[in-house]
């Protein structure tokens, strides 16, 4: 259904040409019909523009033409044009409206019948594709809620976004209420940004316990040790939904022994832990480079910036007094500081 009403959108009168309306309709509203040449004349404007005042005062129906005698004009009540003009396109938003709210009511309820199917189809396959933002948002849920002893979480990269941190933190903390055992791990870079320190601090106060590593770990949750995400190669959005047991056994023992070399996550700033960080961080920048990364893949394993990585690189070159990266590597072997740097890890651990 149209109305005319689409017309009224598409025109636009100025000030003056509202104002020259008015007189227009004044002076036919005074009289029971009147020409359009009388109207013309009595307009102190140019022709074509008393011509488009009233054609708009025709197109909102205050003017029409007088019946047996279309030269003459009659003038119309506002309020009776309004009923004309305008009723129907009310009724027909109205209606729309109703079509709307019907269609949402509909697709509300089948909402957990897809859901439900969904799931049921996944848990006949060991390995599963999920190819989509919606798809792993949704798993994740069902997952979390399904979960009734512990899930294990791996997030590489430094910081993530606020709205995905929020969305974590929302279902987290519903786990967590319900009993459930919860450890996180983080790469270095996390623990400076504020809104994940601040999703840090809520996990610890609910009951989960995480911790921040420097070496480059997989992205991963384990349920229950029963089922797996990771992520899916060359599709970000994507994961990999896993539920053989042999594989779990292998991405649960990594975990775990990045576990055993984390550090609790600083939910405040502690001077002694960020200083032992910052030389983890550097130790952990020259041990991949003597195995030949270049600058970017060791950044990016590592969570950190280029340019964060470069500073740490400088600091380590000048404290040995090394020429080179290949020099470096020379001198961390021959003065024992790998050897030193993992000692003082066991050490660290056992006071733990």
């Amino acid at each position: 259904m149209s109305t005319g009403y689409t017309n009224l959108e598409a025109d636009k009168t100025t000030n003056d040409d509202s104002r020259l309306m008015v007189v227009l309709y004044a002076y036919a509203a005074a009289r029971d019909s009147v020409s359009r040449n009388e109207l013309l004349r009595l307009a102190d404007t140019a022709p074509d523009e008393a011509g488009q005042a009233i054609d708009r005062l025709l197109r909102l129906k205050v003017l029409t033409s007088k019946p047996g005698d279309p030269d003459r004009l009659i003038p119309v009540a506002p309020a009776t044009a309004y009923a004309q003009l305008l009723l129907p396109a009310i009724r027909e938003l109205r209606e729309r409206q109703m079509m709307i709210n019907e269609v949402s009511a509909e697709l509300v309820d089948l909402l957990p019948v897809y859901e439900k199917s969904v799931m049921e189809g996944v848990r006949e396959h060991l390995l599963h594709r999920l190819d989509n933002v919606d798809a792993v948002r949704l798993t994740l849920s069902e997952l979390s809620a399904r979960a009734t002893k512990e899930i294990l979480i791996s997030q590489p990269g430094g910081p993530r976004p606020e709205p995905v941190l929020k969305e974590a933190t929302d279902r987290a903390v519903g786990v967590l209420e319900s009993g459930v055992r919860m450890r996180t791990l983080y790469q270095y870079a996390a623990q400076f940004h504020q809104p994940t320190v601040d999703h840090a601090s809520l996990l610890v106060e609910n009951g989960a316990e995480v911790r921040v590593v420097t070496h480059v770990f997989m992205q991963l949750i384990v349920f229950d040790r029963e089922v797996a995400l990771v992520e899916l190669v060359g599709n970000p959005k994507g994961a990999l939904l896993i539920r053989d047991l042999s594989v779990i056994h292998f991405l649960v023992g990594a975990f775990e022994r990045a576990w055993g070399k984390a550090l609790p996550f600083p939910l405040a700033y502690e001077r002694d832990q960020m200083l032992f960080s910052s030389e983890e961080m550097k130790t952990a920048i020259v041990e991949l480079l003597v195995e030949g990364h270049d600058d970017k893949v060791v950044a990016k394993r590592l969570g950190i910036s280029l340019r964060t990585f470069q500073r740490h690189l400088a600091e380590v070159l000048r404290r040995i007094g090394a020429r080179n990266r290949l020099h470096a590597g020379y001198l961390l072997r021959d003065l024992g500081i790998l050897q030193e740097k993992s000692t003082r890890q066991q050490n660290r651990r056992v006071a733990r």
